[in-house]
């Protein structure tokens, strides 16, 4: 957000190298007025039509990487000692690395996409708008994280064809967004309602490989995981869909 000095009938703000263009007409001396000016970071904004492929593979190449150094960092780790005698456990599995990384991912993607919504207001009041940096940086890093675990799925064959379903729908979404450059608000909303949920049910998993899941604490994360699943999924969630299904600024007759 910037603030422009319009001095008395000043007009123009001309449209240039990508930036947004405002026309304002002032009859007052000396006005303060605060824009939303929304211009091209680092290549985060770009024509419909295209995806920089710098954007595909920088995310991409991030999510593999991070899943190495875990890897490397736990591999030394993988000893432990059970009832007085040393046993070689397999403590941090490739799925435990790979469960570290996502939780990563919905932490990242969650918070990103809470202050974009608390900065410019609900979802449904921003419908079928066009993408804003913003946007697309919370879609790129999770269109190359989905690229990232779908591949580890394939190579790992550790889920079925549900999840790897799920993982194709998702790229799919993600992809339609960045390359027509519309409907980021709603995206990120989705992958915000999606991914709140994605740390606490991590963090099941992580209790329930560590023997605390019968604890206190396993109990306590699956009351808030019930709570925030329903409450995001089918109270906001709902909301929210019935607000896109009556409203004429969602189609997608128009890109197609």
């Amino acid at each position: 957000r910037i603030q422009i000095l319009f001095e008395e009938n000043e007009v123009e703000e001309r449209h240039s190298s990508g930036l947004t263009s405002y026309l304002f007409t002032m009859d007052t001396m000396d006005t303060m007025v605060d824009v939303d000016y929304y211009v091209s970071v680092d290549g985060l904004q770009w024509s419909p039509g295209q995806i920089p492929v710098k954007w595909v593979t920088i995310p991409l190449v991030f999510w593999s990487l991070l899943y190495c150094i875990i890897t490397k960092l736990l591999e030394n780790r993988c000893y432990i000692k059970i009832k007085d005698k040393t046993q070689k456990v397999l403590r941090f599995s490739p799925e435990y690395c790979c469960r570290l990384v996502t939780f990563i991912h919905g932490l990242v993607v969650t918070t990103i996409s809470a202050g974009l919504h608390i900065k410019h207001g609900p979802v449904w009041d921003n419908l079928g708008l066009d993408n804003k940096p913003i946007h697309n940086l919370v879609l790129v890093i999770s269109f190359g994280y989905f690229i990232f675990d779908f591949l580890w799925c394939c190579y790992m064959r550790s889920e079925g064809m549900a999840m790897l379903a799920h993982h194709v729908v998702s790229l799919f979404g993600l992809f339609y967004s960045s390359y027509y450059q519309q409907y980021g608000a709603e995206v990120t909303a989705v992958c915000f309602g999606a991914e709140i949920t994605n740390p606490i049910l991590q963090t099941r998993w992580f209790l329930r490989e560590h023997n605390l899941y019968n604890h206190t604490m396993g109990i306590v994360n699956d009351y808030i995981f019930v709570f925030s699943f329903f409450f995001w999924r089918f109270v906001v969630g709902s909301y929210f869909l019935y607000r896109a299904t009556i409203t004429n600024e969602v189609s997608f007759k128009s890109t197609f």
